[in-house]
């Protein structure tokens, strides 16, 4: 070990710096232990639970971290927690032998002191994110051998209010492949405001959202052994109107912007205010239901039937050979007619043929009661086999039959059943198509499925924009109806820029009702950088699910490639493949079955920690000494590498197992609301992609004028100096294409070109 790295090492732990260097713009909050003894990397963090409580804009936060000593050593280590910005600590709890230790505060100037060394001695690129920022230290002694240790911090701050959101963060962000929790990592989010709230959103994360009421919802995110590369960040709204709009815009480079719309009803509704439905229970009691599918879809309809409500109007079908009604009309949900339809799917038993034309027919042919929304809920486990089986005419007729527009959930049970069929019918009447096991999951995603659709408020939604802003490429394409506790999230692109009045309208108990907000659509935003990956995975998805029911079109297709490319995205047509950088031959010129191909060398840096023996046990680690080899490109990680293709024979399937799976992947990809990595990177507005084992700014051409700079040397952070607005883009990793201007663009790699610190500033430019 050099006496450089030597005196670094001892700087970072003695002097409590954060071996993460310092935070970024909203630092970490992500505490660390790191012994004082050298050769002992930060000890493992078991578990990370995160508990937030919200009052208005004032946000109070509690973490508590659990850390593992694997070594036979009794250790001392500094405790360091980079607070959030302009957060105050309130707490911090301690024990040690029965006695709290206490801590103090180091402020940012001291921290942003020896930066660029910490950067540096790690050598890991995603340092170069994090600037100075206030850090809490405290030494703790003596933490067992083999033992634990649980420490609890605690701060308060107000949370920043812009265009009509709130946005908190609780930082994460870490360097790779060294810091994930053994166990679970938990957010919970209690969150109450004084004004309704409408509006709540996370693109970093997949969280439940429980409303208490108007004014207090409970937000949550469970994972085990989750790596923590992503911050935690939640958007909400407040709003005293019925339905809350919000609208997140991303636009840079004079082309047409991105924008997220969020549409929320209130939770709370006089029993005047709500509609009535008229729901039809459809349900399939062929032969091959026998058994477990039938004993849990009779548990599915009696959960249904014992929520409805009051104003709603029902009935139940059920068909095999033959087809059975309840009632000969819907008839009002009340306690008898309700008692009567547990009875007669009690009685059900499964025989017989499976009779989806007649069966169809009888439901679309019930006139609506009232003014409220229809729907049918059809639930089968196979193919027709009586009367009409063309899935062709089939769906036609659903189509040309249902004149009162009933919305048609389709629920196909096992993998036996026509896929496309169900489908079309589904999206023909404006509703969505679900599978689901042949076991106790039928009754649970049923279930919640109704708990959703139980209390429409719109229906027949439309949006549209006054002023100089219209919006285009909207999806979903059709927009659902809105129901009490639902949230509507649309993405699209738009054009012109400006104040824009936005107007969403809908039926209420059959009366129009329009709402109008205003909005701001930037003309330029480099912010909400998530929103144009997440409209491409949805266009792609609504793409491949026309090829998959018309049959492949050429325009589609190149399209689907073109989007695919772009952003990233995996497809039947291109895929992405992740091997080491030795096996790169293997894949000859990418032109295999799975279309085009981006081979992805593993993540790898010049520094690691490494396993070795420590004392009596083989959990402990050590450190290097940096590589004297030139470092390798950071790139993406086998564990950000996207999801499975979807092969092209699975995509043309009718039915199976394999058409399932790739029907649930198409439903989840339009339905994507959290931002995923892959490889493709969009940084501040711009796009990276992986080319050439680098990052490469996809502006970036041959022909331009090109400045070497070596990773980590003097002119490397002399350039973080003079343009700060290129930190994220030197994040991504130790081989970076960047263009800087017009015809410009720096090169960061293993080699740097002589330049005087004047024509730096030159090419540097804007």
């Amino acid at each position: 070990m050099t006496k450089l790295f030597s005196f670094l090492w001892r700087t970072l732990c003695g002097a409590g710096l954060l071996l993460l260097a310092c935070a970024s713009q909203h630092a970490h909050a992500q505490g660390f232990l790191i012994p004082t003894q050298r050769s002992i990397a930060p000890l493992t963090l078991k578990s990370h639970r995160v508990m937030v409580k919200i009052s208005d804009r004032a946000a109070k936060t509690e973490v508590t971290q659990v850390f593992v000593n694997h070594t036979n050593q009794l250790l001392e280590a500094t405790f360091l927690f980079p607070l959030p910005k302009e957060a105050t600590l309130s707490d911090f709890v301690l024990y040690i032998n029965g006695k709290p230790t206490r801590g103090q505060v180091l402020v940012k100037e001291r921290a942003h002191a020896i930066y660029s060394s910490i950067v540096r001695t790690m050598r890991d690129p995603g340092l170069i994110d994090y600037l100075g920022g206030n850090l809490f230290r405290a030494r703790v002694f003596p933490i067992p051998r083999r033992g634990e240790q649980k420490i609890k911090i605690s701060f308060t701050q107000i949370i920043p209010f812009q265009g009509g959101l709130h946005r908190f963060v609780y930082p994460l962000k870490t360097p790779r492949r060294v810091w994930r929790t053994d166990q679970d990592f938990s957010m919970a989010v209690k969150l109450h405001s004084s004004a309704p709230l409408k509006n709540i959103y996370s693109p970093t994360h997949k969280v439940s959202i429980r409303r208490k009421s108007d004014k207090t919802a409970i937000i949550g995110f469970e994972e085990d052994k989750v790596m923590l590369d992503r911050d935690f960040v939640m958007y909400y709204s407040v709003s005293p109107k019925d339905v809350g709009i919000n609208v997140l815009a991303h636009r840079v480079d004079e082309k047409d912007g991105y924008f997220l719309l969020m549409a929320t009803p209130k939770t709370t509704f006089k029993a005047k205010e709500l509609m009535g439905k008229n729901i039809t229970f459809v349900l399939d009691t062929s032969g091959s239901m026998r058994g477990e599918k039938m004993k849990w879809a009779k548990v599915a309809l009696d959960r249904c039937l014992k929520k409805l409500n009051p104003k709603d109007h029902f009935n139940v079908i059920r068909f095999s050979t033959d087809v059975e009604g309840l009632f000969a009309e819907l008839q009002p949900a009340n306690q008898g007619n309700i008692k009567q339809a547990l009875s007669f799917v009690s009685k059900m038993e499964a025989a017989g043929a499976t009779a989806i034309e007649e069966a169809m027919g009888k439901a679309l042919a019930q006139k609506p009661r009232g003014d409220g929304v229809s729907m049918i809920v059809f639930l089968t486990d196979g193919h027709p086999t009586v009367g009409e089986t063309s899935p062709e005419v089939l769906v036609k007729q659903a189509n040309e039959r249902n004149k009162w527009k009933s919305r048609i959930f389709t629920f196909g049970i096992g993998t036996s059943i026509n896929i496309k069929l169900l489908e079309q019918i589904a999206q023909g009447s404006g509703a969505t198509g679900d599978y689901v096991e042949p076991n106790k999951e039928i009754a649970t995603r049923i279930d919640t499925f109704y708990d959703k659709v139980r209390y429409p408020v719109l229906s027949n939604l439309k949006l549209t924009t006054s002023g100089p802003v219209r919006l285009r490429e909207i999806y979903p394409i059709r927009l659902p109806d809105l129901f009490r506790g639902g949230q509507l999230l649309v993405m699209g692109r738009y054009r012109g820029t400006g104040h824009a009045a936005i107007k969403l309208t809908g039926k209420v108990n059959g009366a129009t009702r329009t709402f109008v907000y205003e909005a701001e659509f930037a003309k330029e935003s480099k912010d909400n950088d998530f929103i144009p990956r997440l409209w491409a995975n949805r266009k792609v998805a609504y793409l491949l699910d026309a090829i998959r029911m018309k049959g492949e079109i050429g325009e589609l297709k190149q399209e689907v490639i073109h989007l695919a490319k772009k952003f990233g995205i995996v497809t039947p047509y291109t895929s992405y493949l992740v091997v080491e950088e030795k096996d790169r031959w293997r894949l000859g010129d990418g032109k295999g079955g799975g279309g085009p191909v981006i081979a992805i060398p593993r993540a790898t840096t010049g520094t690691r920690w490494r396993r070795r023996p420590v004392g009596n046990t083989n959990r402990g680690f050590f450190r290097n000494s940096p590589e004297k080899k030139a470092p390798q490109a950071a790139s993406p990680s086998l564990e950000a590498a996207p999801a499975p293709k979807m092969d092209a024979d699975s995509f043309a399937k009718d039915s199976g197992a394999a058409a399932v799976r790739v029907s649930k992947r198409l439903a989840k990809m339009k339905k994507a609301n959290v931002a995923e990595k892959g490889v493709v990177r969009i940084v501040r507005g711009r796009r990276f992609v992986w080319r050439n084992s680098r990052w490469e700014d996809a502006r970036y051409k041959s022909n331009m004028k090109t400045l070497k700079i070596k990773y980590l040397s003097d002119t490397y952070f002399k350039i973080l100096a003079m343009r700060s607005d290129l930190r994220k883009a030197f994040s991504l990793g130790n081989s970076v294409v960047i263009v800087v201007g017009k015809d410009r663009a720096l090169v960061i790699g293993p080699q740097e070109q002589a330049v005087s610190a004047s024509a730096l500033r030159s090419f540097l430019r804007k």
